[in-house]
């Protein structure tokens, strides 16, 4: 690479990637101190930079990973490390520290639960995700459990997972649950036998009392009195009637990935939907397998994936049955594995529940698309009163396909899939001015020097700008990532092909690892404590941000020539993405119309709300660095869906979202409110505001907006007239099914939706 001169300014807002690597890497030559607390790290970066020396991308997370596992002052390297299986820990170690090709190290490899649920299947049950081996059951980041018998089986706190009676776990929570034994029925305290007993195995629940709730971004918690896993649509009326006969509230949740306070009530009932078949499989197997019952370890009715008999909107489709409790990776591989029907569109993570992504209205890329819950031609649930339901009228669906779990559980949605696709993904990495070329507007001195390019003339813009907006307009998936202060955009957009031919699973068992490990680095960088030594002795406020984006921008592909992979793989590109905790605002705006053809879209808007993030990044650089994720765009339709932030939006939407570390949870509220504040500011050309509203599933909960908390602008002006549409069509699907909206307030909803859609029904 290339070696820049460096300047006396240290702002990221003058110089590049590069140039401020050299500023850290000459900072480290002229303090021993801090040299040797991170011992190598000057070399990496010094050689990294030399036009003399090749150091790939994996080549520099292995030595950036050296780096803090040599270090003799910081501990974040083990400390990331104790957290994983001993699986994971044997690999990294013999890619960091052994020096093993990637190609060896990554063989077999499985991506496994996230940490997230471990932590949550910890709190749940009391026990320490553990790793069964030869030497017997090692928690992770503990010493050896004390009990163990090796491989012949596990024994906790004196019990057997061959028992009847498993309870007493460690920890604060404690396991009721009821098994079969020679016709004798066992179920512990807290009065739950009335609900649990006389039915067949699969029919079972399992009952935790007491177990802390909380979700992914750890911005909502709570203590249910009950937390229940049902295996079948009978134990999920068996809770619905329990609760109803207790005058108890039940909610549901799956993998919590979601910032929203749309879970559950304190004191109340949580139904899990976690697949623990999933969160217990093979090559990661924990001792949960043991402790839990089998029949809740396998694929069970809420995990339904089958083609069903129906008549699709669209000829050539066909409608899938998928249980509420499926996860996008079983879907995915259902797909692949088929090879003959495929979901058009989805969210990237793997380690969500259909019954999850559809809820809060989730949605993918691509403006011919929808929401999620655009897709949905049936829903069936078990309403207040314990009855299995279906909805399947178009015109209810546009309320009952997106309702946020008010109108019941949920436990099988019906959607329409298209026949097989594979996609032509060819991702790039694009200077930022050319990838999305800033507003009219704005004035060149507006701009980071160190984004400007030289020579960039007038005709080189217009075509940057032609092309944008004609792949944002036509592509089948547009998305958009640029790192704080990085030089380049990740573009991922792409087409689709019906034909075959050629095509290879995406991303191999290779770059599958490699995900892997960038997201290892990833909480390394963000938990080294040496590092803000670094920021303080450099007065390089920006510098931990630099290594953490070079790193992550280093780990994105980039090709010369066009992968084609099956559409679902394309849809999921990353994995494992779940691995590092994260905080997330994100708001629909709707596209605008053109001034010339009414019936095409405008992106000045869209142009301006990415290039306000940016600007709004560059100017925190000196006050913390709170954006240390990317800003992340998708272009996309709108949607039918009656709560769906992009209703009405009949050109497509801009979706536009910044995120940032755990680590700057402290900072990040007020730079939110900065930015979104930017974004909820634009007008239209005839100066009304852009109806610009967030998504559901993201931050908006403690956020304020125009000096007011943005839920109550959320009620009062930007869902006004939708949430009485909303009430109006499920009191409708009510009046059919025996239930009222008060019914629905005393069963399903919580202290917002109490607030939000019911404030005017007592009880």
């Amino acid at each position: 690479m290339a070696h820049h001169s460096h300047h006396p300014s240290t702002s990221c807002w003058d110089h590049n990637v590069d140039e401020r690597i050299g500023l850290i890497a000459d900072g480290l030559s002229d303090n021993d101190d801090i040299r040797k607390k991170l011992p190598g790290l000057r070399t990496l970066l010094r050689e990294y930079l030399s036009p003399d020396v090749s150091v790939e991308s994996t080549d520099f997370h292995k030595r950036l990973l050296r780096v803090f596992r040599e270090s003799e002052y910081d501990f974040a390297y083990q400390q990331c490390l104790d957290r994983l299986t001993s699986d994971e820990r044997d690999r990294i170690e013999k890619f960091v520290a052994d020096d093993k090709p990637l190609e060896d190290v990554s063989d077999g490899f499985d991506m496994c639960v996230s940490l997230g649920v471990r932590e949550h299947l910890q709190h749940l049950t009391g026990v320490p995700f553990l790793q069964v081996s030869s030497t017997g059951v090692q928690a992770l980041g503990f010493p050896p459990t004390n009990g163990t018998n090796g491989t012949n089986g596990v024994h906790l706190n004196g019990h057997s997972p061959t028992q009847v009676e498993v309870a007493g776990l460690s920890g604060s929570s404690s396991l009721d649950w009821l098994k079969h034994k020679d016709g004798l029925f066992h179920a512990f305290a807290h009065k739950l036998k009335d609900m649990l007993l006389d039915h067949e195995d699969e029919h079972k629940v399992i009952v935790y009392k007491d177990a802390p709730f909380q979700n992914w971004g750890l911005v909502v918690d709570y203590t249910p009195q009950y937390t229940c896993i049902p295996s079948s649509v009978a134990g999920v009326q068996r809770i619905v009637k329990y609760a109803r006969d207790h005058d108890m509230s039940v909610r549901c949740a799956g993998f919590r990935h979601s910032w929203a306070p749309i879970f559950g009530r304190q004191g109340q009932i949580t139904i899990s939907l976690l697949s623990l078949a999933e969160a217990t499989k093979i090559p990661n197997f924990t001792a949960l397998s043991k402790v839990l019952p089998e029949w809740l370890l396998h694929k069970n009715e809420l995990q339904t994936l089958e083609v069903v008999p129906g008549t699709p909107r669209v000829k050539g489709n066909v409608l899938v049955r998928i249980g509420a409790s499926t996860t996008n990776e079983q879907l995915r591989r259902w797909c692949v594995k088929n090879n003959k029907y495929s979901y058009p569109l989805n969210v990237i993570m793997v380690e969500m529940t259909i019954g999850g992504t559809n809820a809060p209205i989730c949605h993918g890329a691509g403006r011919r698309h929808q929401t999620l819950s655009d897709l949905v031609r049936k829903v069936e649930y078990v309403d207040c009163n314990g009855r299995l339901q279906t909805v399947d009228d178009p015109r209810l669906l546009r309320a009952a396909a997106g309702c946020f779990g008010l109108m019941g559980v949920v436990t099988h949605l019906t959607l329409e899939f298209e026949p097989m696709s594979y996609a032509l993904m060819k991702p790039e990495k694009i200077p930022v001015l050319r990838a999305i070329p800033p507003p009219d507007d704005m004035a060149d001195d507006e701009i980071p020097p160190a984004l400007r390019l030289q020579n960039w003339t007038p005709e080189e813009r217009a075509a940057d700008i032609k092309r944008f907006e004609e792949v944002a307009t036509n592509g089948f998936y547009t998305e958009w990532f640029w790192f704080p202060y990085s030089d380049l955009c990740w573009v991922n957009c792409w087409d689709t092909t019906a034909d075959p031919a050629g095509t290879e699973d995406y991303p191999s068992n290779v770059q599958t690892f490699f995900m892997f490990i960038s997201q290892f680095t990833m909480n390394v960088l963000q938990n080294a404590t040496v590092l803000n030594e670094l920021i303080k002795t450099l007065h390089l406020d920006e510098a931990a941000v630099t290594l953490i984006s070079r790193a992550a921008m280093f780990a994105l592909p980039a090709w010369d020539e066009p992968v084609k992979t099956y559409l679902p793989d394309a849809l999921h590109f990353q994995r494992g993405i779940q691995n590092v905790r994260v905080l997330d605002v994100e708001v629909e705006i709707p596209l605008q119309p053109s001034e010339t053809d009414p019936t095409k879209p405008d992106y000045a808007v869209v142009r301006r709300a990415w290039w306000d993030a940016i600007l709004s990044c560059y100017a925190h650089s000196s006050k913390g660095c709170p954006q240390r994720m990317p800003l992340e765009m998708r272009i996309m339709g709108g949607s039918d869906i009656v709560m769906a932030p992009q209703k009405g939006n009949t050109l497509g939407t801009c979706a536009i979202e910044v995120l940032t570390l755990e680590a700057a949870r402290d900072m990040w509220v007020p730079y939110a409110e900065e930015v979104i504040g930017k974004w909820l500011s634009y007008r239209d050309r005839q100066g009304k505001k852009i109806n610009t509203r967030p998504h559901w599933a993201k931050q908006w909960d403690g956020i304020n907006v125009d000096g007011r908390p943005w839920v109550e602008k959320m009620k009062a002006e930007d869902y006004r007239l939708e949430k009485e549409e909303f009430k109006g069509l499920l009191a409708e699907i009510g009046k059919k099914h025996g239930w009222s909206l008060r019914d629905l307030k005393k069963r399903f909803s919580n202290d917002f939706f109490d607030a939000f859609y019911f404030d005017n029904i007592t009880l």
